[in-house]
């Protein structure tokens, strides 16, 4: 088990870098794996959001990886300005943001749910 934080740490970036990547090439070279793309914002941030918070669990770590992920998501946006075929949204932004933090909490809540379910009673 302790690897699985090193790993999670390598595939957090590599999602990320994924994430920049689909979001800086031209609107006509981009998948659309989904049929809205405020879904494919929300789900593509919300598995980054949750790697990070698989790798990175000290709180500190946590709020550090919100905030990277939600300036990276503003950054983004304000890059598609420039880029032909792509548009930039407040949209966007919001839901890039909510799925990173919604996946970052989602393995928290787990995780101290997980925790509360082994704590065993000394009365």
């Amino acid at each position: 088990m302790k690897k699985l934080p090193i790993f999670a740490k390598t595939a957090a970036w590599l999602a990320l870098l994924v994430v920049i990547f689909l979001s800086v090439v031209p609107g006509s070279m981009r998948p659309h794996i989904l049929q809205n793309d405020y879904a494919e914002h929300f789900v593509a941030y919300f598995i980054s959001g949750s790697l990070f918070a698989v790798g990175y669990q000290r709180p500190m770590q946590l709020l550090s990886s919100a905030v990277l992920l939600a300036t990276c998501a503003a950054s983004l946006e304000v890059i598609q300005l420039w880029i032909p075929g792509r548009t930039a949204s407040v949209g966007g932004f919001e839901i890039s943001a909510i799925g990173a933090w919604m996946g970052l909490m989602a393995v928290v809540f787990v995780r101290r749910a997980r925790a509360r379910r082994f704590v065993v009673s000394h009365k």
